[in-house]
């Protein structure tokens, strides 16, 4: 004869509990499996399984039903981790699901309580990545930049829906932008950021911010963006020797830059340096004309020839504006057998030539000025005089 196990008294054994893994990011559900044999008589006595979910103080988050069921059990269950309540920071959460069992016993009064499994389970927020696209990191004053930033969640490629982010420009870790941004569907959003209204000149740091959010861990993701100054140009439109009208040499140069077209450098102040064999000869401060002309003279008094050959410099130096660059144009020419008639009222010069005209930039010139290009003039660089 086959004795019943309820006859041999209370057993609640063979307990098993799976979940379908130990890490579970906030939005997620735990997929729990169970299964036990209970044992009991229930004409003096009671039991029953419960499946509990407790935090790290060992608060009850969730429980399931009670199983009186005498016999070999098995249940599934599908927990949403959002229906729990937790409270989440930037690190791990810790939970438990533990297998109950309660009894007792009607004639001595006794109760027992156990867990007969715990499962420990780590709750994350997700990690998230950003993506920029069409992204500059080097503007010129004046531009703007239109780029698209996606927000996803690395390990799925989940995008961030209707999520807020904050946006925040520093320029010398001084602030000087904020806004709020939403993603799209896609998790995308876009930025035509402005040189003008949004970033300072020099080195500026765009950071977008997820912060408190109730799925992704707090991050941070921070751009370089660097502004410079507008680069101005310079052309060589005229140059005379005519010693005949007490003039040694004329110039004349046209300045301008680019914002969107093509601007002329208005009233702006140049300093003119002529110099040799590092002797200063002269010095003086002109100013462009409305429409960015310069004329330089450069008469024969200023010097004091004892040589029958002298080399001489001429610096034209625009010293910038807060958001035009610096421009320095070096010429340098050579007089040759000149000689001093008897009277010494005046001198002639044999022949003058133009050795060198060398054109120092403090930052380079962009290729865009080839397409502005105006017909008829040439960049300095590109012109030979002869006389």
């Amino acid at each position: 004869m086959v004795i019943p196990k309820s006859a041999l008294g209370f057993s609640c054994n063979n307990t098993k509990l799976v979940t379908d893994k130990n890490t579970y990011n906030n939005n997620e559900n735990i997929y729990l499996n169970g299964s036990w044999e209970l044992y009991y008589d229930s004409g003096f006595e009671v039991s029953y399984v419960q499946i509990q979910i407790t935090n790290i103080f060992d608060k009850i988050l969730w429980n399931s039903s009670y199983y009186y069921a005498i016999g070999i059990s098995q249940k599934n269950w599908t927990i949403n981790i959002q229906f729990l309540n937790l409270t989440f920071t930037n690190y791990p959460c810790r939970i438990y699901i533990k297998l109950f069992n309660y009894h007792e016993d009607f004639n001595s009064n006794e109760v027992g309580t156990t867990y007969k499994e715990i499962i420990t389970i780590n709750i994350t927020k997700r990690d998230v990545d950003c993506e920029l696209t069409n992204f500059k990191s080097d503007l010129i004053y004046g531009e703007s930049n239109l780029f698209m930033a996606t927000f996803y969640n690395g390990n799925t490629s989940f995008c961030l829906e209707n999520e807020t982010l904050q946006c925040i420009i520093r320029n010398n870790d001084e602030i000087i932008y904020q806004t709020i941004f939403t993603t799209d569907k896609d998790g995308m959003l876009s930025f035509n950021i402005s040189t003008v209204k949004h970033l300072g000149l020099g080195r500026n740091s765009v950071s977008f911010i997820i912060k408190n959010n109730s799925y992704y861990l707090d991050t941070t993701f921070s751009y370089e963006v660097y502004v410079k100054k507008i680069p101005v140009y310079v052309e060589i439109t005229n140059l005379v020797n005519n010693t005949e009208e007490g003039s040694l040499l004329k110039i004349q140069l046209f300045y301008y830059y680019f914002n969107s077209n093509k601007k002329p450098l208005e009233n702006e102040s140049l300093k003119i340096i002529i110099y040799s064999n590092s002797t200063l000869e002269y010095e003086e401060t002109l100013k462009t004309n409305q429409t960015g002309f310069v004329n330089i003279n450069i008469l024969p008094s200023i010097f004091n020839f004892k040589e029958d050959d002298k080399i001489f410099y001429v610096d034209i130096i625009f010293n910038g504006t807060n958001y035009l660059e610096n421009r320095t144009i070096c010429l340098s020419f050579q007089i040759q057998n000149f000689q001093y008639p008897r009277n010494y009222s005046s001198f002639y010069f044999v022949n003058i030539c133009l050795l060198s005209i060398l054109t120092s930039l403090f930052t380079s010139i962009g290729l865009k000025v080839y397409k502005y290009k105006k017909a008829g003039f040439k960049l300095i660089r590109d012109i030979t005089f002869k006389f």
